[in-house]
């Protein structure tokens, strides 16, 4: 087929979803695309790639594997979720569609134009009705319109009450078609062993999509039919709705449109405060207790700066010893002010089996007064050998250093901790002006007047430094 001038790449991804009915490798879906829309970059399949990652995932298509797309019309049907009926829902009669079909719906089907059946395939009228709900945000409580349906009489049928629930099964994703059939309390609680167990591979399967993200967040459009459709072909009992399960995970939390780690901190709350707060899931916590032997054990971290990993520090300090000890001996090491600036901790984990690491903010230091993170002690961050942190001098300038641990050993008697114990071998800048003049001094300082007005390095010793460049800004060399 002749690829079209006038059709778009979004048009052309969806038009492809549209025409197949199985899963289908992710590198013939491109070459279709590629068939019927025409491109001018230089890598046309990586563009289609990335489009249909960023762009149609959770839409029109999930990944069955990693290799591997299916249309949402063809994945979705058979999937079967649970919505927990609240006390309102049974007291008004009523089923609110948000969150309890978020994700699972087409995205552009109307609630009002869902279809509804029951076990006998007898249809359920929807009976559209707007609600007001409250909802806590960063200005106080606000409240919201939603779309619930009128279900009382059909609760009274069934003698739904308080604690009950609706087991759904999507028969048509496409059309918003579902069927619903009531699960009491009673009977939820014979299958409770089964619905642990699939509680947590749900949650697991969420956890995984967080991971596997590039960011430290995943889209619930994306993760959440994903999670659902990796339960699909299994025949175990249908796990509790995708809400309460980021709700009790302490893994994750679900931030209103994706899922974060559980130590995410926004940083609005450091400007709204209580309203906007989290709950603390973060497993360090300031003076904690410790052992003698875990206070006494000497951590040994190599210290070096982020982009220049050449200049580097081996620091040694004690498991009882806290960060503001651990940042004092870090500005000794390099060189950084003692009496200006704050400095921060953070601790860097591994995400699965990526090299990427997601940063949990332990807090920062001030060398005054003391800061969030002074108290918390070296042992209580529960660090191994290969594990790091990172730390920032300097708020405004963003000094970063990149902090592992190589072993953990008993301390030396007499030795005083924290201390460095080895550096890298310096690699000297001489000065230039005695250079020109034949002789080899080793450079002091860089001036960063002449190093940007020449737009290179200028280099000087402490005697050109007085007697050239009084009057320029210069920074001290470390080595």
């Amino acid at each position: 087929m002749k690829p079209s001038e006038t059709i778009t790449r979004a048009e052309a991804i969806e038009q492809i979803a549209t025409q197949i009915d199985s899963p289908m490798g992710l590198d013939e879906f491109i070459s279709r695309v590629l068939g019927i829309w025409s491109s001018k970059a230089k890598n046309p399949p990586a563009g289609v790639r990335q489009a249909i990652r960023d762009e149609h995932i959770g839409n029109s298509l999930l990944f069955l594997d990693e290799h591997t797309l299916i249309p949402m019309r063809v994945a979705m049907p058979s999937i079967r979720f649970r919505i927990p009926l609240t006390r309102q829902e049974i007291n008004r009669g009523w089923l609110i569609a948000f969150p309890s079909f978020q994700f699972l719906a087409k995205r552009d089907v109307l609630a009002e134009d869902f279809h509804l059946e029951d076990a006998r395939e007898q249809s359920i009228p929807v009976n559209p009705v707007s609600v007001k709900t409250k909802m806590n945000t960063i200005f106080g409580v606000e409240e919201y319109e939603q779309t619930a349906f009128d279900l009382g009489w059909w609760y009274k049928k069934h003698d739904l009450g308080r604690n009950d629930s609706l087991l759904v099964t999507i028969l048509d994703w496409e059309n918003g078609h579902f069927r619903l059939q009531p699960e009491t309390a009673r009977e939820r609680q014979r299958h409770e062993a089964e619905i642990q167990q699939q509680n947590q591979v749900l949650a697991d399967h969420l956890f995984q999509e967080l991971e596997a993200a590039r960011a430290e967040y995943v889209w619930g459009q994306r993760a959440i039919p994903t999670a659902y459709l990796r339960l699909k072909d299994s025949d175990a009992y249908p796990a509790d709705h995708w809400y309460e399960i980021l709700e009790n995970d302490p893994r994750m939390k679900w931030m209103g449109h994706e899922i974060r780690y559980a130590d995410w901190t926004s940083p609005l709350e450091g400007m709204f405060g209580d309203l906007f707060a989290v709950p603390d899931n973060s497993t360090v916590s300031p003076a904690e207790s410790l052992t003698k032997e875990q206070a006494t054990q000497v951590y040994c971290f190599k210290a070096a700066l982020w982009h220049r990993k050449g200049l580097w520090r081996q620091i040694e300090i004690q498991g009882g010893q806290t960060l503001a000890d651990f940042d004092d001996i870090l500005r000794d090491a390099f060189e950084h002010d003692h009496f200006d600036h704050l400095s921060g901790f953070w601790k860097l984990v591994r995400r699965g089996q990526s090299r990427r690491f997601r940063e949990v903010d332990l807090g920062n230091i001030n060398p005054f007064e003391g800061g969030e993170a002074a108290e918390i002690q070296i042992a209580s961050l529960e660090l191994a050998p290969g594990e790091a942190l990172k730390y920032v001098y300097d708020f405004g300038d963003w000094i970063e250093h990149r902090i592992e641990l190589e072993a953990i050993v008993d301390s030396e008697e007499d030795a005083a901790y924290p201390r460095v114990v080895c550096q890298n071998k310096p690699r000297y800048r001489y000065c230039q002006s005695c250079k020109e003049e034949d002789r080899k001094t080793v450079a002091t300082w860089v001036c960063i007047t002449c190093s940007n007005r020449l737009q290179e390095g200028v280099f000087v010793c402490e005697s050109c430094a007085d007697a050239d460049h009084e009057d320029h800004f210069l920074d001290e060399m470390l080595y």
